[in-house]
Formats: C-alpha cells, structure tokens, sequence
C-alpha cells in the first residue's frame, strides 16, 4: 500500500503558544449564540508579493497611460478579458474571469498596510508609515497579524478561535501548506497540520493508530509515563504532561475524519513549482470539507491556511502565476459546488505588498498597496469594492513608483469575519487598529 500520510506532519501539534495580549473574552462570536451553520474561510497567500497591476487592468481611454507606465511588461488591451467597461483580467484568468461573471468573485481594490489612513501627498510630506515598509518578512508579520502598529503577538486566525471557543479547539485552524506560517500563531491550540491531499478512510488504521497508542505500543509507554505527570507538584510539569497527553489522544479522536471522503477533478500542479503545489493544497482543503462533520464536536468554524510561492517576480512575468490561480480558483469552487457548501465557504488572497508599477529588468520591485480576490457564494461578485487607482508616470496615486493603498488590511479582513460571525465589538478586540479606518464594513459580503 502506497504511504499516502506524513504522520508526524499530519500530527505534530506542540503546546499551544504563549501570547502577550490580554485573553479575548470566550464564545462571544455571535454565530456561537445564534448561528448552528458551518463557515469556512479558505486564506490563499501569494508568497513573495504579487504584481496584480496586469491581473486587472484598464481597458478604456486609460489603457494608454497604464501600457505607457508599465513599458515592456505593460499588456496589449486586446488581449485582456472584459470584466466591465473600464478593466479587463488577463487573458489567461478565463476561470476567474467567469467567477466575476457569475458573481462569485469581487476584486478588493488597492488593499495593504495602514496605520491610518494617508494619501500619496501626506506621505510625500512625510506622514507616518508601517514599519520596514518593502521587506518581506515584516509586510507578512504584519499581513499575518492583522497589525501594522505592531502590538499583537499572534496571527488573526488564531484570535479568531479564542474568542469563538472557550476551551483550546485544535480543529478550528487547518495548514494544509507544509510550512508554518504567522496567520495561525500563537492560539490557544496550534493548527492542525495536514501533509497530504492523496487519503483514504483507512489511512490512520493502516499507521497503527488505535486506543491509547499515540502511534503504536511506543506511544502507550509514552502516555503512561506523562499520565502519571498530569498532577505533578511542579506546575510547569503537570501542564506540559497534560498537553502531551492531549495530543497522544488526538489520533484516536480523528481515527474516522476520513470516512466517506469524497473526490474531486481538475485541480492540477504548476510548472518547476516551489514547495507544496497550490492545487494539491486546494484539493485537499476540498476533501477535508467533503469530511467537516466528521471532526469532533461538528467544529463550526474553520479557517484554511493555503501558500502559492513563486510570487516574488524581479526579473520575469509572473504569467504563468496568474493562470495557474486562475485555474486552482475554478477547480476549488466547482468542488464547493459539488459539496453544495458555496455559501459557507469563503477564499480570499493576501500578499505582503504589491509591485511597483514601471519594469524592475523583466519583472517589477517590491512595492505597498495591491489588489485582492474574494470569492464565494456569500461575496457580492461581479463587482469592485474600494477604489481602483491611476496607473501612469506622474499617478497622484503612487509614491516612488508605489501604490499607496485606499483600503487597510484591517477593513478587508473585518469585513470577511463579521460575516464570519463577529460583532463591531468583537471586531475591535481582533482587529486593534480597526477603528483609525471606516468603513469597518466594506460591504462586499451578504
């Protein structure tokens, strides 16, 4: 039989993280009061920084003064996919094309690091800006943390599960990506980790997972040993103990996720793809979904975390890129379709920044503000939310080539999770800086 898990991967859960913020109040989040509907939000990072200036662009009078901004890197009009009288996507985004055709997609215009609202001018004249700006790892802290001030000390995702769940839930956060990442940091209760999407109902037996095993007779020395730890006179002791206990107990506990996993087609793998494909991870969120009623306790709340590398595009297009996402998108929300959860199930991009808009060699530089994509049965598709900004040499939007972003991660993201289930105060307890910005709601989700 084919070795179809990773199961250290698939199992490796750690004592949940420290965290310096204060607790978040617990089961607050108004579905837990009044909603019994399952909600997923499915996060598709593009690692790197993506150039979305060619993804959506002008297909009016304005292409002119785009095409001349962007020089040689700069699309042709007749080649871009109409979306509306004014932009077009690129020519090879036909399935996200028809997403924002059928309504299931919205673009979420001009979206990055804020500590507050602030134009091109004001930062010309030297307005305060987020800290080390074009470098990648603090823009992805700061995306991953919903934070550009700096005062949070662990992933949104993970303030989300606190405040929905009154004891540690480790199914509430999933990473299907094979990495580690910041989004899910410093809950409660760590992610869960899948390595594999190629399962089977069989997979946990077929490794030896049973009753008190925690991986086979080993594990049961193992848990013996902690078990008569769990009330140690030593605190740090008895909870280290406890906690190993828990996550030898979690194989049994998850022994049946898998029964009557469902299968999809027409997820596919990129070309020369760095790290896990972005279609095997899309497949396998698919599948675990197919299976959500399976985990303990019907978990309500969801939250995917999915990594799309390669975006980091100094001397090529990133063509190639864009159509790959275009086509991971179709496959996935054909999957959700087939499992008739379109509504429940929301995917959104991020990116630590944006690219600037004239040519860096064959590709462009870091940048700031950028576009991102929501789709789902509950988006209001078929529409741009924010404002869309000049493309062109002397743009009042830019400042050093960069777009200065109208539309804070803060608002995208709040947006998202009160229809999530959050309330406006709920929403500032998990998104700090939220009240420097309104709409705290942009509208873009029914």
């Amino acid at each position: 039989m084919k070795r179809s898990m990773n199961r250290r991967e698939f199992l490796k859960l750690s004592a949940a993280s420290a965290t310096l913020l204060p607790m978040l109040s617990a089961n607050n989040l108004l579905a837990a009061q009044t909603s019994d509907e399952y909600k997923a939000i499915v996060v598709i990072y593009l690692k790197g920084g993506a150039d979305v200036f060619n993804m959506v662009a002008p297909i009016d009078d304005a292409h002119q003064a785009y095409a001349d901004a962007r020089g040689g890197i700069g699309l042709p009009k007749e080649s871009l996919l109409p979306i509306s009288d004014q932009y077009g996507m690129r020519e090879n985004m036909q399935a996200m094309q028809q997403l924002y055709a059928q309504q299931k997609l919205a673009i979420i215009a001009n979206v990055g690091t804020l500590l507050k609202p602030v134009t091109a001018a004001e930062v010309k004249a030297g307005a305060a800006i987020p800290f080390e700006l074009f470098a990648h790892n603090t823009q992805r802290r700061q995306w991953m943390f919903a934070d550009a001030k700096g005062q949070t000390k662990n992933g949104w995702a993970s303030r989300i599960a606190d405040n929905y769940y009154s004891t540690p839930n480790p199914y509430s956060n999933i990473n299907v990506a094979g990495v580690k990442n910041l989004l899910q940091y410093g809950g409660k209760a760590d992610a869960l980790q899948f390595e594999d999407a190629f399962i089977s109902p069989d997979t946990m037996t077929y490794y030896g997972f049973g009753p008190k095993s925690g991986g086979g007779e080993l594990g049961k020395v193992y848990q013996e040993l902690y078990e008569n730890k769990r009330n140690d006179p030593h605190k740090l002791m008895a909870e280290f103990a406890k906690e190993r206990v828990n996550q030898l107990n979690l194989p049994l506990k998850l022994l049946n996720l898998f029964d009557g996993v469902q299968e999809f087609e027409g997820f596919s793998t990129g070309t020369h793809e760095t790290g896990k494909p972005l279609g095997s991870q899309l497949e396998l969120v698919a599948k675990i979904l197919s299976v959500k009623d399976n985990f303990p306790n019907k978990t309500k709340r969801q939250i995917f975390f999915v990594d799309h590398h390669g975006w980091d595009t100094h001397d090529k297009d990133n063509e190639s890129l864009v159509g790959y996402l275009s086509e991971s998108l179709g496959a996935f929300q054909n999957a959700l379709q087939k499992l008739g959860i379109e509504e429940q199930v929301t995917t959104i991009t991020a990116s630590e920044f944006g690219r600037s808009i004239t040519a860096n060699n064959s590709g462009t530089d870091h940048g700031w503000g950028s576009h991102a994509f929501v789709m789902g049965g509950a988006v209001k598709g078929g529409q741009i939310f924010g404002e869309m900004p000049l493309l062109s040499k002397d743009s009042p939007d830019f400042w050093q080539d960069r777009l200065v972003p109208s539309t804070s991660i803060d608002q995208y993201l709040a947006t998202i999770v009160r229809w999530f289930g959050a309330t406006e105060s709920e929403l500032a307890s998990i998104f700090p800086n939220l009240t420097a910005f309104t709409p705290h709601d942009m509208g873009f989700m029914t």
